[in-house]
């Protein structure tokens, strides 16, 4: 059983939700449409591909055509794709192979592999603890549509993966295979990095629940609870100490140099808007965050960034603002979370502030925005 200190009371509702904001950042403040695309690694769609050919029987070349992509992308799995097209992949194999679990069993066989160099990275790793630092970092090298985050309290490990709204991403709508394959593959990758079985005390998804969830029981073997806040594993913290069978901290520092390149070559094709929008949606957590505070994050002076964001047409007083508009809104569509904390969590003194604030924004108080259909 859980601690109820974490299911209810004021406490847990401010740790719920200050936990999404450190995952999930805020939504650009864009029409979708106009918004540059998720892109998944070609190791992520090869590895579905495998799966259902050597599983199945699949022919690969059929799938492929029908999905939209050639078959010899798959031999450049350093490529990346949108998601548009990786999600086709997943309709696809779903249609040839029957099998509505596909997700579930993919991770089942997960290899470590089918990451890339984030896949070394972790296999050469000292400690459980340390894979998932590394994993939470590299996430992107490997998926944009993603962010996976853990935090420890009262003993827990709470393993959130949490879907970005941020750019046009095919998962805000088709979540359920891509989950699933992540939170079985990593309950293999533990298996396998450390020799030990992990044993969970509970499974969140944040879609609803599927008609049959006996394959969901037989692989995770706890609670499992949908349509919930968050995609998030929860396990004892003693497990972050299990160390890795395979570690090798010289081939660890070889393989993160070159982890660390890549994604600051993804991280210079952002924009800078964008950068502060993540950061912000980092940082506010009961205070706003300052400019300077962001610029340290972003590794650039103050007046850089200013000048930056001036070449996009945006302040950063203004990006801020839209920022807060858009987690109070994201809040408030959630019933159960008080006013008053969505209140604190945006860097207001007081509900009163907020309420002005809102009402500046969109011309309703933050209850009768609510109430409205």
């Amino acid at each position: 059983m859980l601690p109820d200190a974490l299911l209810l009371g004021y406490s847990s509702r401010i740790w719920v939700l200050l936990s999404r904001e450190l995952t999930y950042p805020a939504k650009k403040l864009t029409d979708r449409d106009e918004m540059k695309e998720a892109t998944f690694s070609v190791y992520l769609t090869r590895s579905i591909v495998q799966y259902t050919v050597v599983k199945y029987g699949v022919d690969a070349d059929s799938l492929c055509a029908a999905a939209g992509i050639e078959t010899t992308l798959l031999s450049q799995p350093d490529e990346r794709i949108p998601g548009t097209l990786h999600s086709a992949v997943w309709r696809e194999a779903i249609q040839r192979t029957g099998d509505e679990n596909l997700g579930l069993h993919l991770g089942e066989v997960f290899n470590l592999a089918a990451f890339g160099i984030v896949g070394y990275v972790l296999v050469n790793c000292q400690t459980l603890e340390q894979v998932l630092e590394k994993l939470s970092r590299y996430t992107h090298l490997f998926s944009q549509g993603v962010y996976i985050r853990f935090n420890v309290s009262d003993g827990l490990v709470f393993c959130d993966c949490d879907i970005a709204d941020d750019l046009k991403n095919y998962l805000l709508a088709e979540p359920r295979q891509a989950i699933e394959s992540t939170f079985s593959s990593l309950l293999t990758a533990t298996r396998v990095l450390t020799g030990k079985q992990l044993r969970l005390h509970a499974v969140w998804f944040g879609y609803p629940r599927p008609v049959n969830t006996s394959e969901h029981d037989r692989i995770f073997q706890t609670n499992i609870q949908f349509s919930m806040p968050t995609n998030r594993l929860i396990f004892d913290a003693n497990c972050l100490n299990w160390p890795i069978l395979s570690a090798n901290l010289n081939l660890l520092s070889v393989f993160e140099q070159h982890a660390e390149a890549m994604l600051n070559t993804i991280v210079r094709e952002d924009t800078y808007t964008r950068q502060v929008v993540q950061a912000i949606a980092q940082q506010l957590k009961g205070e706003l965050p300052s400019i300077k505070a962001i610029a340290q994050s972003l590794a650039i002076s103050v007046r850089q960034l200013q000048r930056e964001l001036q070449a996009e047409g945006k302040s950063y007083q203004q990006i801020l603002d839209e920022t807060r508009k858009e987690l109070a809104l994201r809040h408030l569509k959630n019933p159960d979370t008080p006013i008053y904390d969505v209140a604190f969590l945006l860097g207001f003194s007081e509900p009163s502030a907020f309420n002005r604030a809102f009402k500046r924004w969109t011309g309703k108080t933050p209850r009768s925005y609510r109430q409205s259909p």
